[in-house]
Order: C-alpha cells, then sequence, then structure tokens
C-alpha cells in the first residue's frame, strides 16, 4: 500500500543535479563581480567627485574670509598672495585627493555689482573697488583603468574638465 522513500536514490539524484551545473556557477560569478566591481568604481569616482568640489568650497570660503578681513598697514598690498597663503593653508583638508599644484587661485576688484556680472572687473586694487572676485579653479582628472582604448579615451576627454568657483566679498580696509 504505502510505497517507501529512498533517501539514497533522491540524494543522489540531487547531487548529480549540483553537480552538472557548477561550471555556470563560476561563469554567472565572474560577469556578476565585473558589474560589481564597474559600479564600486563608478561610486568612487563620483564621491571623489564631488568631495573635490566641496572641498574647494569650503577653502575659497574660509580663504576669501581671512583675506577680506584683514587689516593692511599700507595700500600696497598684495592681495593675490595673500588669498593664496590662505588658500594654502587650507591644503590639509584636500591634501590626499587634490594636487596643489593644479590649483590656479585669482583675485579681481570690482567697483559694484554690475562690473562683477558685466565681467569689467581688474587685477589691480585701489580704494574705489571694494568688491573681491575670489576664484579657485582646479583641473579635474578622473582615474583611469582602462588604458589604450578610443571609447575610454573618449569618455575620459570628456570627465576631464576645470572646476571653477567664485566668491565676492566686500574688502574692509584699516583706515
Amino acid at each position: 500500500m504505502f510505497k517507501r522513500f529512498d533517501w539514497s536514490h533522491s540524494m543522489r539524484s540531487f547531487l548529480n543535479k549540483i553537480t552538472s551545473n557548477s561550471g555556470v556557477i563560476s561563469i554567472e560569478f565572474s560577469f556578476i563581480y565585473i558589474i560589481f566591481a564597474a559600479f564600486v568604481f563608478i561610486i568612487f569616482e563620483i564621491c571623489k567627485f564631488y568631495f573635490v568640489i566641496v572641498a574647494m568650497d569650503y577653502s575659497l570660503s574660509q580663504a576669501a574670509k581671512g583675506s577680506a578681513y584683514t587689516k593692511y598697514e599700507s595700500s600696497n598690498v598684495d592681495h593675490k598672495n595673500i588669498f593664496k597663503d590662505y588658500f594654502s593653508q587650507q591644503n590639509t583638508f584636500w591634501i590626499m585627493f587634490i594636487d596643489p599644484d593644479a590649483i590656479h587661485v585669482d583675485i579681481s576688484f570690482c567697483g559694484n555689482v554690475n562690473d562683477i556680472l558685466k565681467d569689467k572687473c581688474s587685477a589691480s586694487y585701489s580704494n574705489s573697488k571694494k568688491l573681491a572676485l575670489y576664484s579657485v579653479s582646479y583641473r579635474y582628472r578622473p582615474l583611469k583603468l582602462i588604458n589604450n582604448m578610443k571609447w575610454s579615451e573618449s569618455l575620459f576627454l570628456k570627465l576631464d574638465r576645470s572646476l571653477t568657483r567664485k566668491i565676492v566679498y566686500m574688502l574692509e580696509s584699516s583706515r
């Protein structure tokens, strides 16, 4: 009436199914691993890009604030070098990911906001020009893991851009 269940036969058939597909599992794993590694690289590159932007914003704001509110003893002050010095003091925040030699800092002076909007600022300071336009630019270069391939070169050329950040402060003098 009751049929006896044969455990040994069912275990053998189960093991045969597993062992016959073992090569497929390793091939599927290799495809998944490549996709996973690509996503990790993409996430790292995006995080690095945003870190560079945030580091530039923070360093620019701190350096501009420090140099704009410095009390000067004479009118012959080199504002650009003072700004560079303040900016270079911020490098502990970003020195691991940003090359300090690839950063270009600049300062220009304007009389009013319309001069800033019309790009009529000059590099020379005068008492009539109380607005300082501080700018920092950095040539962002993504990591190149794939070299010597035409499609990768065109992709990296599109990502290889100059990032520029600007901020305006009103200069205060000691007079």
